[in-house]
C-alpha cells in the first residue's frame, strides 16, 4: 500500500507537479507568515484577482497569460501600496482591486468568447497542467523571492513587529513595504498555477496561521509554516489523484484540516507558554 501509494510519481506530468507544488508551497509559507503578522492576507486576494485582468489581457492579445498577470499583479500591488501609504480609502483600496480586476477581465473574456476550460484552470488551478519551461520559471522566480526574503529579513522583521520604531533606527519602511507587496504579487501569481485565482490567499494565509499556533520565534515559525504548506500541497496532490477530485481545493481543505486539528490542540493544552520559546510566534 505505502509503495503504491507514491506511484503517481513515476508519471512525467506529477513529478512536474510535486516539483512545482513544493517551490510554491515553500515560498508561500516563508511570506504567508509576514503577510498574516501584518494583517494583509486581504492583499493577497485583491492581487490574484488583479491578475486575472491580466490573464484576460494576455488571452485576448494574444500573449502569455502568466506574464500577462505577473505585470498585472506587480502593477495592482504598486497601486495599492500607494493607496495604502496615501490613505486613499484605507481598505476600501483592496475590495475596489479585488472587484475591478475579476469583473474586468470576465466582462473582456464574455465579450470576446474567452470564457472556456482555460480560464477555469486560472479560477480553480491547474498544477497537474504544469510543463517544464513552468517548472523553471516557477523555480527562478522562487529563487529570486527567497533570495530577497533572506537579505531582507532583519528589516522585514523590524517593520512586521514595530514600524514606528523601525521608522525612527532609518529602516526604510516605505520601500521594504514596497517590495514586500512586489514579492507578494509575484507569488500569488505563481500560486495561481497550483489552487487557482479564487484559492490564492488560502495557500498564503492558512499554512502561517497553522505555524503560528505552535508559538515558536520567527526563525521557526517560518520554517514550520513551510513545512506545513508542503505537505498540504503535496498531500492535496496526492489525494485529489486518488480521490478524483480538484487538486487545488483538496490542497486548501487539507491545510484548514490542520489548522483546524492544531487550534485544537493548542486549546486542549491550554496555550501554555512553556510548550514554545521566542515570542515572535505568540
Amino acid at each position: 500500500m505505502g509503495d503504491g501509494l507514491f506511484d503517481i510519481f513515476q508519471y512525467a506530468f506529477m513529478q512536474r507537479a510535486l516539483l512545482a507544488a513544493v517551490m510554491v508551497a515553500g515560498l508561500c509559507g516563508a511570506l504567508g507568515v509576514f503577510v498574516v503578522l501584518r494583517r494583509t492576507a486581504l492583499m493577497g486576494d485583491a492581487l490574484a484577482h488583479t491578475s486575472f485582468g491580466g490573464i484576460a489581457i494576455g488571452l485576448v492579445a494574444g500573449l502569455l497569460p502568466i506574464e500577462a498577470s505577473l505585470i498585472a499583479a506587480i502593477a495592482g500591488g504598486f497601486a495599492l501600496h500607494e493607496m495604502r501609504r496615501r490613505k486613499i480609502y484605507g481598505d476600501l483600496s483592496v475590495a475596489v482591486m479585488y472587484s475591478a480586476g475579476l469583473a474586468g477581465g470576465v466582462v473582456l473574456l464574455s465579450a470576446t468568447g474567452g470564457l472556456n476550460v482555460s480560464v477555469l484552470a486560472f479560477l480553480f488551478g491547474s498544477i497537474l497542467t504544469v510543463t517544464w519551461p513552468d517548472v523553471l520559471m516557477i523555480g527562478v522566480l522562487c529563487a529570486v523571492c527567497a533570495a530577497a526574503l533572506l537579505a531582507l529579513f532583519r528589516e522585514f522583521f523590524l517593520m512586521t513587529f514595530d514600524d514606528d520604531d523601525a521608522r525612527t533606527s532609518g529602516v526604510p519602511t516605505r520601500w521594504l513595504d514596497l517590495g514586500l507587496t512586489m514579492l507578494l504579487a509575484v507569488t500569488v501569481v505563481l500560486s495561481m498555477r497550483a489552487v487557482g485565482v479564487l484559492l490564492v490567499a488560502s495557500l498564503l494565509s492558512i499554512p502561517a496561521a497553522s505555524a503560528l499556533q505552535l508559538r515558536l520565534g520567527l526563525g521557526r515559525t517560518i520554517a514550520a509554516s513551510m513545512g506545513l504548506a508542503t505537505l498540504a500541497a503535496v498531500g492535496g496532490i496526492i489525494l485529489s489523484y486518488y480521490a478524483r477530485t480538484a487538486t487545488g481545493g483538496t490542497i486548501v481543505l487539507l491545510s484548514l484540516t490542520i489548522f483546524v486539528t492544531l487550534v485544537g490542540l493548542s486549546a486542549a493544552g491550554g496555550n501554555k507558554k512553556s510548550v514554545v520559546k521566542g515570542g515572535a510566534g505568540a
